[in-house]
Formats: structure tokens, sequence, C-alpha cells
């Protein structure tokens, strides 16, 4: 009996990193993309559009190819979609931030839902959310890690959103979670999704915040994935 349970353990570790259906809602590589769009893996076809200037958006990424913005007025647009409208959430993204003139970098946001920063003063990670009521005088929810990312070196940021509890982890190692409960679900809105930068078009329209530096491997899944899968993603 105990010789079996342990083939079984033995076999179920050597399964491959895998992500379970429907779970992967977006997911930018940017290993063949050129001009200013940006493809969408996950196979929700949730493509991206950069804006703002510059010719070449793309330079190197943690491992191959990334997406290099400038701090300025960088950042890749995202349609508002219904599978935006998420209960539970992961969040995460390789970046290589550079000091800019904001006062915090905008890893992603979608304005009124989810978001997460790096601060320009701490070097920590930033998340946060709006839950429930979801009213104009909702409140966010948010907190730092416990812990700063270095400058100009490539990190793993992640946040997490279960219901309950808003966690952190970078380089897959948990940093922090709030301290407060958090009265889910995160509210529901028709903003659009912008990578390295704020993005509100219900009034008054912001742009700011905008990330310097590059990235690479973007994702967003529809569960708050633990530790062991976040991990397992930052190596695929």
């Amino acid at each position: 009996m105990f010789k079996k349970f342990y083939l079984l353990i033995y076999f179920v570790l050597l399964i491959p990193s895998t992500v379970i259906a429907g779970e992967l809602v977006l997911e930018y590589k940017f290993t063949a993309d050129t001009g200013d769009l940006v493809h969408d893996t996950s196979g929700n076809g949730l493509a991206g559009v950069i804006q703002g200037s510059g010719a070449n958006h793309f330079g190197a990424g943690f491992s191959g190819r990334g997406l290099r913005l400038n701090g300025v007025d960088n950042y890749v647009l995202v349609e508002d979609n219904p599978i935006f409208d998420m209960g539970h959430y992961t969040l995460m993204a390789w970046i290589k931030f550079k000091p800019s003139q904001w006062d915090r970098e905008e890893v992603m946001e979608k304005a009124g839902a989810f978001w997460m920063n790096v601060r320009q003063d701490t070097h920590k990670v930033r998340a946060g959310g709006f839950f429930s009521g979801c009213t104009d005088k909702t409140l966010s929810h948010l907190f730092d890690s416990d812990t700063s990312i270095a400058v100009d070196t490539w990190t793993h940021v992640a946040s997490t959103y279960d219901g309950k509890i808003l966690r952190i982890y970078i380089n897959g190692v948990l940093a922090g979670k709030s301290a407060v409960p958090v009265p889910g679900p995160v509210c529901a809105n028709i903003e659009p999704l912008a990578i390295g930068s704020k993005h509100r078009i219900i009034p008054p329209e912001m742009f700011a915040a905008y990330f310097f530096g590059n990235m690479d491997s973007v994702r967003i899944f529809n569960v708050a994935l633990p530790a062991w899968r976040i991990k397992q993603q930052m190596n695929k």
C-alpha cells in the first residue's frame, strides 16, 4: 500500500507544468510581435495595441524577446472584454524597471477593478483592486510587498486574489499579504486593460505612471494560483 502511495507521488511530480483549460485569460510572450500589435497566445484573442511614440517597442526579454517601454507615453492597450470580469485572479509578469518621473510604474491596470505597480520611493510592489459595492464611492484595497525589488534587474512579480485575501509574490515567494479582509467580488466595468500604464476612459481620462524598462511573459489567470504554480509559470 505504501509503495503504491509513494509511486503515485513520484508520477505526479513527473507531470509537466500545464495550465488547466479555461484558467489562462491572457498571455503576452512578445516572441514574434512586430510593429504596434501584441498577440495573445492564451487562445482568447485578446490582442493589444502599443500606444505612444517610438518605432521599435521590442528588446531583450527575460528569456528571448520582450516588450520595451519608454516611461513617457508607451503602454499596451487591450479593449475591455467580459473575460476580465473575474471573481478571483492572478496577475504576473517578468519586469526590469528603471527610475522614471512618475511616483509609481504600472505593471498592469484595469481601472476600477485590479492593478499592480512598482513604487518609486521604496521599490516595493503594490497590488490592489476595487471590490464589492462597486459604486463611485467604493474604496480600493491595497498593500505593498514587505521587500523591495532591484532596479534594472529581471524580477518576476505576481499578485493574487482568492475572494478574501490579496497576496504578492516576488520571484515566486510570498512577499506579504493584505492585513484587512477584502470584501469580494472584484468590480466589473467597461474600462480597458492597460499594460505599462494607467488608463481610464470613464471621466476623467487618465494616462500616467508609465513603465520605464522591459517586460516579458505577461499573464492573467482567473484563479488565485498558489506559489508552486506561480513558480511553474515563471519558468515557461
